[in-house]
């Protein structure tokens, strides 16, 4: 995800205003939810208000955050998982629950795409 400084850098560039109240508030949630504050202010029911308090070059930046929010993350969404076929994150090649699975195993030095590549032509199932 775009960081505080990066969402008003790119409003600046946009509009030549760096919006950093709304940047500010749009991202407040995040302290106590992490990646999913998103499901606060990171919606269209927000508009009136954005649109209140920092008119309509305001709502436009509303939803560009969103977008740069959701395009970071599409880039990160990456490939299927080796070994079980969920889908990863930051384009690793093993999902969380297979590395997780596989470190308790193997020890957290072990190569976990060899062992799962070995215990694939293996066919043997993940301990």
């Amino acid at each position: 995800m775009p960081s505080f400084k990066q969402h008003c850098r790119n409003s600046k560039k946009r509009t030549g205003e760096a919006f950093e109240e709304l940047h500010r508030w749009m991202d407040e949630p995040q302290k106590r939810l992490g990646i999913n504050h998103r499901t606060e202010r990171h919606d269209n029911s927000h508009i009136d208000f954005v649109k209140s308090k920092w008119g309509n070059k305001g709502v436009r930046e509303f939803l560009r955050h969103i977008a740069e929010d959701y395009e970071f993350t599409a880039e990160q969404w990456g490939k299927d998982c080796i070994y079980c076929g969920k889908g990863t994150w930051k384009k690793r090649e093993l999902c969380n629950r297979c590395l997780r699975i596989l470190g308790k195993e193997y020890g957290q030095d072990m190569n976990y795409i060899k062992v799962a590549k070995r215990a694939l032509d293996e066919g043997k199932p993940l301990p």
